[in-house]
């Protein structure tokens, strides 16, 4: 990876210094970016990490790959991809993107927040059985883990599931979940909720 880090600054040095005016990379994040994934999108350069996490509903989609460049350079329009998959989709956070790559939602980040995702462990990409289950809990998105608890007594009981979105999607309204179970009781604690899954209360996190 340094080896093509070092290939590509100096590509990048050459260019310039014919005039041709070319995207600013920040050689440390390129060190980190994961696969040396680039992806150019409104004017801003984002680096490929290795995790991954829910895309969202259909609406979420801001746009798609457009075009690509050859693998190991840098983009240099919007839409512009050195992985090629033309088509493919991607999702708009204030400092990060999600690209649609296989079957996963690949999480790309700017040069100055891409340590903070290379630095901690996604529970998306978690060997983590549950963590599709989400719940959206007073502007809070949670995902589930397979840790149950005691629920309490029934005055622990804060609501319940009030409605359901598609298996996959992310919950957007309060009280609705992306498993179904419409009806069933949650606890809310202060960094976790517990919500009783057939006989069992299951333990949800923040995401």
């Amino acid at each position: 990876m340094k080896r093509k880090g070092l290939l590509l600054l100096g590509l990048i040095l050459g260019l310039t210094a014919c005039g041709q005016e070319l995207a600013q990379v920040d050689e440390n994040a390129l060190a980190m970016a994961y696969e040396n994934r680039l992806l150019m999108v409104n004017d801003t350069l984002y680096y490929g990490t290795d995790q991954t996490g829910p895309m969202g509903d259909s609406e979420a989609v801001a746009g798609e790959i457009t075009s690509e460049t050859s693998e190991g350079a840098v983009p240099t329009e919007n839409g512009q991809s050195n992985f090629g998959y033309v088509g493919n989709a991607y999702t708009i956070g204030e400092e990060d993107i999600m690209v649609q790559i296989g079957e996963e939602w690949f999480v790309f980040a700017t040069a100055e927040a891409l340590p903070d995702f290379m630095e901690k462990e996604s529970p998306w990409s978690a060997e983590n059985p549950y963590k599709n289950r989400l719940l959206y809990v007073n502007d809070t998105l949670y995902y589930g883990i397979d840790q149950t608890g005691p629920m309490g007594d029934a005055g622990a009981v804060a609501g319940e599931i009030a409605s359901e979105t598609s298996e996959g999607a992310v919950p957007t309204e309060n009280g609705q979940s992306n498993f179904g179970c419409v009806g069933n009781a949650y606890t809310i604690g202060e960094e976790t909720i517990m919500v009783q899954i057939y006989e069992e209360w299951y333990i949800f996190k923040k995401a």
